[in-house]
């Protein structure tokens, strides 16, 4: 494993307005049902949600939330890098839009990815090219081969999570499939009361990914990932 160590980014921590539960978000895994749900736990709007944490107002609230418990969500990696690379990489502005790390990857690494925002030519067989070369990067991005650096939205999660780590790990990892189950638990560790279920994880992109997913796709994930489905025992899509 030659990624680089990540550190903590206590500023993208998000705890619930009044119950005892802090939300250790990893980039790319759900977020926005995450979040509705824990306003949901304290009857506000998200807006009421307690963000914009630093070191000092982070241990100030775990004082003043003992037997408080903290969680983060994860998805299969090769859904989250699918994710990733539609909101990021594919598109060529607008929020989100990685506008010059994707130059740098049309010209120097060969991903075919359209000049501007995809058209009509934009079809299933260059999707799956652009995405399986996307991968490959990956793969030589993640071992610091590359001259791109490591974002948080495509780092392994097992690294992201073990950046956690100098101001404490998370008491929970659930995984996006099985959100809802996670969050009951986490409700029960804390001797709360049920809320509603979480609302459905909206991804566009998981048709376009049902589309190209090939064997050839499948391994390459599991070459960039590697760390990830060790770690979390992820298993390949199509046999999940």
């Amino acid at each position: 494993n030659f990624e680089p160590r990540l550190g903590g980014v206590v500023p993208t921590y998000i705890s619930c307005a009044t119950s005892p539960i802090l939300f250790m978000p990893v980039k790319g895994a759900a977020l926005s049902p995450v979040e509705r749900w824990m306003a949901a736990v304290d009857g506000v709007e998200t807006e009421g949600l307690q963000r914009g944490f630093n070191q000092k107002t982070l241990r100030q609230w775990r004082r003043q939330n003992k037997g408080a418990r903290s969680f983060s969500v994860i998805a299969h990696p090769l859904e989250r890098a699918h994710r990733v690379f539609c909101h990021h990489i594919l598109r060529a502005e607008g929020p989100g839009a990685f506008t010059k790390i994707r130059s740098v990857l049309r010209e120097a690494y060969n991903v075919p990815l359209p000049e501007g925002e995809p058209g009509e030519e934009y079809d299933t067989t260059a999707h799956h090219a652009a995405f399986l070369a996307w991968l490959k990067f990956l793969k030589s991005n993640l071992a610091g081969q590359t001259g791109v650096r490591i974002d948080a939205a495509w780092a392994s999660q097992a690294g992201v999570i073990q950046g956690f780590a100098e101001l404490g790990q998370p008491d929970l990892i659930i995984r996006e499939d099985q959100l809802a189950l996670g969050l009951s638990q986490l409700l029960a560790q804390c001797g709360l009361d049920a809320a509603p279920e979480p609302e459905p994880l909206a991804d566009d992109g998981s048709v376009l990914l049902d589309t190209i997913l090939d064997d050839e796709i499948e391994q390459a994930a599991l070459d960039a990932y590697q760390r990830d489905y060790l770690t979390f025992g992820f298993k390949r899509l199509k046999n999940s």
